[in-house]
């Protein structure tokens, strides 16, 4: 008997439902980004349906707004599919507890876009919309992590205890300080790199100064945490790292590239992009930092299967 034959269906249809849901959640939240840079969050001013209809709609920011929606909608269905995949394998009581969270943070998205559209994209409401949505990005990509790795994770390092957690944190500002750069429109105010010589009145140029301190700062708690990670790793926990240096590299670039810009929309759009893949790297790295590799769990288990059939 091997330990593949071991795990059942139930438990492998959480292992596929789970990542699937985390890889189009990550496609809405590049959605929404296009939406938001191409100003057509208000291309269907009613909600739920646009214009009292589901489709077909002609005018391009509506087709946006509804495309968005409409993959709200099928990443909700994924998400309480995974839920109910997960209430049948007891064994995965992390996995079960995230997809819970997930559930409930997806309601919550859904009731924000919909008092986004109603309070005609106020910046406040797209602000938490645009916040809660990485925070539920992070929630899919726990729940799909931890559905791969449930049964070799014990728990989290002391490294992720503290510098993990810690650059999850700067991350998070991160987003929070970039989301107020875009509403407070400071982004053009700010078009040199890496240091801003302002031109404008003193308050928009400080928020983008405020943002690229932030950034600097996460990068450090970031850079730390991998080059402590370094040594108690595994060789895949060290090649996914490997692309969160470059990600972070590609982040940096298009920043820059967003500044020079003065907030070109396919910029400011991708840099939303490559930042939240870099979010679900960290996450996945913070909670994998320390688990064993696969090949040693399976000998450990069949060595255990192996002397519980020599006792019997």
């Amino acid at each position: 008997m091997t330990l593949h034959a071991s795990v059942k269906p139930s438990q492998r249809l959480v292992i596929v439902l789970a990542p699937v849901t985390a890889i189009i959640t990550l496609g809405l939240v590049g959605l929404g980004s296009t939406v938001r840079v191409t100003n057509s969050g208000m291309g269907c001013p009613s909600w739920p349906l646009c214009y009292g209809q589901l489709g077909p709609i002609y005018s391009f920011h509506a087709i946006l707004e509804e495309s968005h929606r409409y993959l709200a909608a099928t990443v909700s269905v994924f998400v309480v599919a995974t839920l109910l995949a997960t209430r049948k394998t007891p064994k995965l009581k992390l996995t079960r507890l995230w997809s819970t969270i997930s559930a409930g943070l997806v309601l919550l998205q859904v009731l924000l876009g919909g008092l986004t559209v109603l309070a005609k994209n106020a910046p406040w409401t797209v602000s938490v919309h645009l916040i809660v949505g990485l925070i539920f990005l992070a929630s899919t990509t726990t729940t799909a992590t931890f559905a791969v790795i449930e049964q070799r994770f014990k728990s989290l390092s002391n490294i992720s205890r503290t510098w993990g957690v810690g650059a999850c944190i700067g991350v998070l500002a991160i987003f929070i300080s970039g989301t107020t750069v875009v509403l407070s429109n400071s982004g053009p105010s700010c078009t040199t790199w890496p240091v801003c010589t302002p031109g404008n009145p003193v308050l928009s140029p400080l928020i983008a100064l405020t943002h690229r301190a932030i950034v600097l700062i996460s990068t450090a708690l970031t850079g730390t945490f991998l080059y402590k990670g370094w040594r108690h790793s595994t060789r895949s926990w060290r090649n996914r790292s490997k692309w969160m240096i470059l990600d972070l590299l590609a982040i940096i670039a298009v920043g820059a590239l967003v500044a020079i810009s003065r907030s070109a929309p396919f910029w400011a759009d991708l840099h939303l992009i490559v930042a939240a893949i870099y979010w679900m790297l960290l996450v996945v790295q913070v909670i994998t930092l320390g688990v064993e590799p696969r090949t040693s769990w399976r000998n450990n288990s069949s060595a255990t299967l192996t002397t519980d059939r020599a006792i019997t």
